[in-house]
């Protein structure tokens, strides 16, 4: 039996060595791989012809049925890389050369088909394919001068369609237009099914149209551009070029229906470029149907949003369409790109479109006008009717409010000092800090708009007592010297205590964030989820509704890390959800008393996004109002949470919505639609719910609204 394994062995050897020298020069794989190719095996002839070329890196045939290959794959870069290597080992060989610099050119390389065609008229001077290759090579460079210099040779040395027809495009790129119709005529008189001459003549007599200055040779020009391309047409339905180019005359004979009709053709063939949809867009802006244009200009904007032409068009056409602002925010764009990419627009097209802006902005302006005052609403400090109460402690006073106009704010003083607030914003909140002296009896607020329009309000003031609140940190302990120790590893912890004070809290802040807690009460309890990573220290910060503060600074002390035992491994059949206690909060507007009803509300949509997960209760509150759903989400759900230690909170909405600065709304039940003031802003209720309890470790926040812009869908989802 071993003397038969070890001929066996010998045998199985002799055959791979056979196998191995038939194959040595990479013949016997190339004829393998024209066989899978011939058979339509696209993928094992790929690889035989890499086994061949394995074998000998040096076997030309190899290299070229693989190029060719990958013609058929459509791998032209590939192609282009296996050719370039069998231009280098026959860089003598013009044909080769030739191929290769044909092969630069289907990859969009027409730097290096120069390289190569120059190689091979290097080799053979009068080479027509060499001559045509680096005619197209040089017109992809606008190389004009060399472009003109080599269709000139090849046709001298031999006139056919094709050097008759590189000869009109190189005169094309030099302006000789008259030169380049004779040359087209010629082509498709020698052969009529020339379809690359249909478009060429076509685009050449629109050129030739641009420089007419009478009537009838424009007439004449455009005629016979839509007749060549009609022709072509006959030839190839499904030209897309031939149609693009009959739209352009179209729409210089005003005739902007049908340059729209052959347009949308090319659509409906599958051409989805932007030139189609840009030449579309012109069409419609010249047919005037701004909406359409606008329509397919915003396609074009998604994929190059900075694109000067496209944010040109669309503001050009949105002022037609008399939507001022969109033309002035577009204006705006293109002239910030212009700004940014100064070597490709000349200060004259800066100058021109800045003037646009300012013009279109102006007519905004004016179209705007109103003389209705702003209303001016001051929330802090404390007030009772037209009387703010002060701690008789502060020498400074924050003094915050909002201000509603239809216009925009220009500016807002507080006792003549300039206060923060977003100019951008219709209706902004304003902030700002200003001395008051002890003797101080009143506090003024002044707004005016951008078209002059003044609003003042005059509160009286009323110093309080100078207690500071009370306040206390329950979590994590801290000694009396202020000190909280945490384990190592820990650098997340929920910060909780209380507060209290007769005037009332007004705010409870840890590192500068708000904790959640009870407003509007004498005595409160708080906390909020802190994140210490590169912290030793945190501070405690209460105010009561006089302006009154209690700071307390906590240092963290960090513990020995502890080595934890193994942990038992548990059963996975008793194994809890992933998601641990999950409740799920579904909030259903719909009774609205200041703005339409919404109906086919439910809960249908909500069940099937939420299906994955595995909730232990559902949550259903109807017809909130503004105050309910704050004092909900303030106090009733945190401290269900707390209470059924919640792990995974998921909270969806359906009702009306707005968008308003850059901000989300719910819309309670009781909001007004001018108000933006009486919405809920739920931006922040994420991180307020987060803040809970311990226990939550997961939320979730879905607006299924109705909003009353396009954009609100995008912002809110």
């Amino acid at each position: 039996m071993f003397h038969q394994a070890i001929r066996a062995c010998l045998a199985a050897s002799l055959c791979i060595s056979t196998c191995l020298g038939l194959a040595q020069d990479g013949k016997a794989f190339v004829k393998e791989a024209e066989k899978l190719r011939a058979a339509g095996q696209l993928d094992a002839a790929l690889e035989q012809y890499g086994f061949a070329i394995r074998v000998n890196p040096e076997y030309v045939k190899a290299r070229q049925g693989r190029a060719a290959l990958y013609l058929d794959m459509g791998r032209l870069d590939e192609r282009m890389a296996d050719l370039e290597e069998v231009a280098k080992l026959a860089p003598r060989d013009a044909a080769i050369l030739t191929t290769t610099a044909e092969a630069c050119l289907d990859a969009h390389q027409p730097a290096k088909a120069r390289q190569y065609a120059d190689a091979a008229l290097g080799v053979a001077p009068k080479s027509m394919p060499a001559l045509q290759a680096k005619t197209r090579a040089c017109l992809d460079l606008r190389d004009v001068a060399c472009a003109v210099a080599s269709a000139d040779a090849a046709l001298s040395q031999k006139a056919t369609t094709d050097t008759y027809y590189l000869h009109a495009l190189s005169r094309m790129a030099s302006a000789d237009y008259a030169t380049a119709d004779a040359d087209l005529d010629k082509v498709l008189q020698w052969n009529p099914l020339y379809e690359a001459a249909y478009v060429a003549s076509a685009e050449c007599q629109l050129r030739l149209h641009a420089g007419f200055r009478g009537v009838s040779m424009q007439i004449r020009a455009l005629e016979k551009a839509i007749d060549r391309c009609s022709r072509g047409l006959e030839l190839n339905p499904s030209g897309t070029d031939l149609l693009i180019v009959r739209s352009k005359a179209f729409a210089l004979q005003k005739e902007f229906a049908k340059a729209v009709d052959d347009v949308s053709k090319c659509v409906a063939l599958g051409r989805e470029d932007s030139v189609v949809y840009y030449q579309r867009a012109l069409y419609y802006h010249g047919f005037g149907q701004e909406q359409n244009a606008v329509n397919d200009i915003n396609k074009l904007l998604l994929q190059y949003p900075d694109n000067v032409r496209f944010l040109l068009l669309r503001a050009e056409c949105s002022e037609a369409n008399l939507d001022l602002e969109r033309a002035a925010k577009d204006l705006g764009l293109a002239e910030k790109q212009i700004k940014a990419h100064p070597d490709a627009w000349t200060p004259a097209d800066l100058k021109a479109i800045t003037a646009s802006k300012e013009r279109v902005q102006l007519r905004v302006f004016e179209a705007n006008r109103e003389g209705d005052p702003p209303v001016v609403t001051v929330v802090e400090p404390m007030r009772k009717d037209n009387l703010v109460q002060v701690s008789s402690a502060l020498a400074t006073v924050k003094v915050a409010g909002h201000v509603r106009d239809k216009s925009p704010i220009k500016t807002i003083l507080v006792q003549g000092v300039p206060a923060d607030f977003d100019p951008e914003d219709r209706s902004p909140e304003f902030r700002a800090t200003i001395p008051l002296a002890p003797q101080a009896k009143a506090i003024e607020v002044v707004a005016e708009d951008v078209y002059g329009n003044r609003s003042a309000i005059s509160l009286n003031v009323q110093r309080t007592e100078a207690d500071p609140p009370a306040l206390l940190v329950t979590q994590p302990a801290v000694a009396a010297d202020g000190t909280a120790t945490l384990p190592a590893d820990k650098d997340q912890i929920f910060v909780e205590g209380r507060a209290s004070d007769p005037s009332g809290i007004r705010s409870v802040t840890v590192d500068g964030k708000f904790a959640s807690f009870m407003p509007d009460t004498t005595a409160t309890d708080f906390s909020i989820k802190l994140d210490l990573a590169g912290k030793d220290r945190f501070t405690v910060r209460a105010e009561d509704n006089y302006g009154n503060v209690t700071e307390r600074l906590c240092t963290i002390k960090r513990a020995a890390p502890v080595v934890a035992a193994a942990a038992p491994k548990a059963d996975p059949e008793k194994a809890a959800s992933p998601m641990g206690n999950t409740w799920v909060v579904y909030i259903e507007n719909s009774n609205y008393r200041n703005m339409p009803a919404l109906g086919s509300l439910g809960m249908d949509k909500m069940r099937k996004a939420f299906s994955k997960y595995q909730a232990q209760r559902t949550v259903v509150k109807k017809n909130l109002s503004k105050a309910e759903m704050e004092r909900f989400f303030n106090i009733e759900l945190r401290d269900q949470v707390r209470g059924s230690q919640v792990n995974t909170l998921l909270v969806w909405y359906e009702g009306h919505g707005r968008s308003e600065g850059g901000k989300a709304y719910w819309i309670p039940v009781d909001g007004k639609a001018d108000d933006v003031y009486s919405f809920y802003n739920y931006g922040p209720l994420k991180g307020l719910m987060e803040n809970y309890s311990e226990s939550v470790k997961t939320t979730l926040v879905v607006s299924d609204a109705a909003g009353n812009d396009p954009s609100f869908y995008e912002l809110t989802r």
